[in-house]
């Protein structure tokens, strides 16, 4: 059995080589990533109701095909690096942060008042010297 489980590394030796390369780039990727759109949301994010944008309707397209492009890589990103090194769960409530979707405000607030993910983001906030989310 172990000659097999080697037999198949040694076939996939570059396969595991360029998922580790991947693997730290996300990871870097992440750090930087992550305090940057967390910073970038305004302390009453979770207490106000976003207003609709009155864009032109063609803008408003390209800017909410945008947003959940870069959601949806961070969502993968995250379920990538709940396996390989990173910050998984935090690169993933940051493209659930990103993206727009039916019911999001509810499941933002829901997994906001959980207690280690609040004090998560106000510690990351803490850190760049910006005020803690007002949360209710």
């Amino acid at each position: 059995m172990f000659e097999k489980i080697n037999v198949l590394i040694a076939d996939y030796q570059h396969l595991f080589a360029m998922l580790g390369v991947v693997s730290i780039i996300v990871f870097i990727m992440s750090l930087i990533a992550i305090p940057a759109i967390i910073k970038k949301l305004p302390v009453d994010y979770f207490v106000n109701k976003n207003t609709i944008c009155q864009q032109p309707w063609h803008l408003r397209i390209i800017k909410t095909t945008v947003r959940n492009t870069l959601g949806i890589v961070l969502i993968c990103a995250g379920l990538i690096m709940l396996i390989t090194p990173g910050q998984g769960l935090l690169s993933i409530l940051a493209g659930v942060f990103v993206c727009d979707f039916p019911g999001k405000r509810n499941f933002e607030r829901w997994l906001v008042l959980k207690p280690s993910v609040k004090n998560s983001l106000n510690w990351i906030r803490r850190k760049q010297n910006c005020e803690e989310f007002i949360i209710d």
